[in-house]
C-alpha cells in the first residue's frame, strides 16, 4: 500500500508532536503493509500552519535519516496538503507549497464546514497550470453530498481522496454508506490514512472491508496509489 495523505512531519502542525511520534506511526503503517508514505504537513492560514516547503525540508530530512538509521522498510516523500484559497496559486509560484513528491499530484483541502471556495473554479484553476488536484477527503464536506456533484468535478479533471476512517464509521454511518456509493459508482480514487497523532492509521482494516464488500480487485485499485508515480 501507498499512503498519500499522513501528518507525521513533527513539529509544524497538528499531525505530531515530536520524531519518536513520528516514528511509532510509521512503524504501526508498516505493520499494515504500507511500502510508501507521503508526508504532507497541513498549509493553512486561518490556523496558523504556514510552514513552508523550503522550512519542513530539513524536518523532513531529519526524519528520513532516523527512519533510516533504524532500517526502516518505507520509502518517505515531502508534499502539502493545502487549504485552497485566493492566494494558492501564488504560493504554488513561489515554491511554499508543493505536490506530492516529483509529481504533479496535488493535495487540496477545501472547507469541512462550509462552502467558502468555488471548488470547480479550484479544479479549473490548478488543471490549467497542469496540476493533478486531489480532494482530500470531500466526504467530510456537508455541502459535497451529491453523486453528479462528484462526476462534475472527476470530469474536470480532479482525483478523489476517500479517508480509511470514512470507510470504517468514524464519521458516522451516513458518511460511510455515501462513501460505498462513491466507489460503486467509480468515483473514488485514492484511499489514505490522514493519520495523526490522535487519528490513528487503519488502512489494513478499511482495505479488508472494501476488499470483503466489493472485491481484491477493488480494494487493490484504491490503496495501491501507484497512480501518483506514474
Amino acid at each position: 500500500m501507498i499512503d498519500i495523505h499522513t501528518h507525521i512531519l513533527p513539529y509544524v502542525d497538528d499531525g505530531s508532536p515530536d520524531l519518536q511520534t513520528s516514528i511509532d506511526i510509521i512503524k504501526s503503517e508498516i505493520n499494515q503493509g504500507v511500502t510508501d508514505i507521503f508526508v504532507t504537513p497541513h498549509y493553512i492560514s486561518h490556523r496558523g500552519y504556514m510552514s513552508s516547503f523550503e522550512k519542513n525540508m530539513p524536518v523532513f530530512q531529519e526524519l528520513n535519516e532516523e527512519v533510516k538509521r533504524q532500517g526502516l522498510n518505507v520509502k518517505l516523500y515531502l508534499g502539502t496538503e493545502i487549504y485552497y484559497n485566493q492566494k494558492t496559486l501564488k504560493d504554488l509560484a513561489d515554491n511554499l507549497v508543493k505536490p506530492l513528491g516529483d509529481s504533479k499530484y496535488l493535495l487540496v483541502e477545501f472547507s469541512l464546514y462550509k462552502e467558502t471556495e468555488d471548488i470547480p473554479e479550484a479544479i479549473n484553476n490548478l488543471t490549467a497550470k497542469g496540476y493533478i488536484p486531489v480532494i482530500a477527503h470531500p466526504e467530510r464536506y456537508p455541502y459535497l453530498d451529491n453523486i453528479n456533484a462528484y462526476k462534475y468535478l472527476k470530469r474536470m479533471g480532479a482525483k478523489i481522496q476517500i479517508n480509511a476512517s470514512s470507510i470504517i464509521g468514524d464519521y458516522g454511518r451516513k458518511i460511510r454508506k455515501f462513501v460505498f456509493s462513491l466507489i460503486s459508482s467509480d468515483l473514488v480514487d485514492f484511499v489514505a490514512s490522514d493519520v495523526h497523532s490522535f487519528r490513528t492509521s487503519r488502512l489494513l482494516d478499511a482495505y479488508n472491508i472494501i476488499s470483503n464488500k466489493f472485491s481484491g480487485e477493488v480494494a487493490n485499485k484504491l490503496f495501491d496509489n501507484r497512480e501518483v508515480f506514474d
